[in-house]
């Protein structure tokens, strides 16, 4: 079960978020809400993605347009290593002699043997 949480939910819960922080982390698509008739709401991974930019907001004192950058970033590392765990399973599955090919090819691509 999804849960949703209004605005001032959100600032509640995400303790150095603000309403001008919030409306200038979505101007920035850190975080874009669901609209329904009774406005914005917002899931878990908003909070936990409003929480990650208040901490680089006031570490690195970045701009909400860099904080966007970086989260998009993080998606991006998160998906590829997603990735590389479906592949390592897929490897995982071949037959020994395989995985010893394809083990030899990217150490040969890598150190140039």
């Amino acid at each position: 079960m999804t849960l949703f949480y209004s605005e001032s939910e959100v600032i509640a819960r995400v303790t150095r978020l603000t309403e001008s922080r919030l409306v200038e982390y979505c101007a920035a698509n850190i975080v874009v809400p669901a609209q329904t008739e009774t406005g914005p709401v917002y899931q878990e991974i908003d909070i936990a993605r409003l929480e990650l930019a208040c901490d680089l907001h006031d570490q690195y004192e970045a701009e909400p347009e860099a904080i966007g950058l970086m989260i998009s970033l993080i998606d991006q590392l998160h998906g590829l290593r997603a990735e590389m765990r479906g592949l390592m399973q897929a490897l995982d599955d071949q037959p020994e002699e395989v995985r010893r090919d394809i083990a030899n090819r990217l150490l040969s691509d890598r150190f140039g043997g």
